[in-house]
């Protein structure tokens, strides 16, 4: 895969999802192409676990250097990899969400990976792209600073995901997985 340009979140986008997902110490968040880090600087203050996957060495260094400024190189783990060749699965701890501000076209080469590597009810959140394969559960619309529309596109593994979807002519309660999911995870979504 190419290199995907580094491109930073909006702090609307950072602050809904830090709210909207009820970011905590009980989370691990896991960006992928984390950047200068500022979307898991901001989670890591509600007391979250950071990991990073980033190609650039250069911003890996960069994300390094200011969680050490703001006291939080505890709370940070750096993989200065693709994040193709990372096995999802492995990371310790285990990610409950994934933050992705990345092109369709690698979204949709990373959803097989995602659906497959990461754990029932991982929350996946995407800024201004959807994972085409996938269903959202919800779909949130802001406007930046500088007055752009921008779009939120969050989904859960094992509800939102094709394989979930395809229970063999079974019919599935949403409900039930949603439930069996905020029993999992113990999270309130406070989607507005």
């Amino acid at each position: 895969m190419s290199v995907v340009p580094w491109i930073p979140s909006p702090k609307i986008v950072i602050e809904y999802l830090r709210h909207a997902l009820g970011v905590s110490s009980r989370d691990v968040v896991l960006d992928l192409g984390c950047g200068d880090g500022r979307v898991l600087l901001e989670f890591a203050k509600s007391g979250a676990i950071a990991i990073c996957i980033e190609i650039n060495k250069t911003l890996c260094n960069v994300t390094e250097v200011i969680f050490a400024i703001h006291g939080l190189k505890d709370r940070l783990k750096i993989i200065c990899n693709d994040f193709f060749k990372v096995r999802l699965s492995e990371i310790m701890p285990k990610p409950t969400i994934v933050y992705a501000y990345l092109y369709p076209s690698i979204l949709e080469a990373l959803a097989e990976k995602l659906e497959a590597e990461l754990d029932f009810c991982t929350i996946i959140a995407s800024l201004d792209f959807p994972i085409r394969s996938w269903s959202p559960i919800y779909v949130k619309h802001l406007i930046d600073e500088n007055d752009h529309n921008r779009i939120v596109w969050i989904y859960v593994n094992g509800i939102s995901n094709p394989k979930a979807r395809l229970l063999k002519g079974n019919v599935i309660d949403i409900n039930k997985c949603i439930q069996a999911c905020i029993e999992k995870c113990k999270r309130e979504l406070y989607l507005y």
